[in-house]
């Protein structure tokens, strides 16, 4: 399993979701499958909701620094190989990929 890292926007709540910025891109070999988020005033526990409700894993992650990071997580078989989308841009790009645990060298840093 991978786990994408997706960093949260500084911004309050709600985050607005529009037709510019809902799309969700996955890359698996040499496929590509597209999610298209509902557009919207979300909480971050409904825009995990939503991403769920597309059949992807998603859930909220948390990063134990000096400040803590929120993030958005997204469980994907070894297969996939990178994330992007107007929805990634949006919300701030992607952080890391790891292997299933947060040990430093499992880590692989964008």
């Amino acid at each position: 399993m991978k786990r994408f890292w997706l960093r949260l926007p500084d911004k309050s709540n709600p985050i607005e979701i529009t037709t510019a910025n809902n799309k969700l891109s996955l890359f698996e070999s040499s496929n590509k499958k597209v999610y298209t988020i509902d557009s919207g005033n979300h909480t971050l526990a409904k825009l995990v909701s939503n991403l769920v409700s597309k059949g992807l894993d998603a859930r909220i992650g948390e990063i134990k620094a000096p400040i803590g990071s929120k993030f958005i997580v997204l469980f994907l078989d070894n297969s996939f190989t990178n994330v992007n989308g107007s929805f990634v841009t949006f919300i701030g790009g992607l952080e890391s990929i790891d292997t299933g645990d947060r040990q430093e060298e499992s880590i692989i840093h964008i």
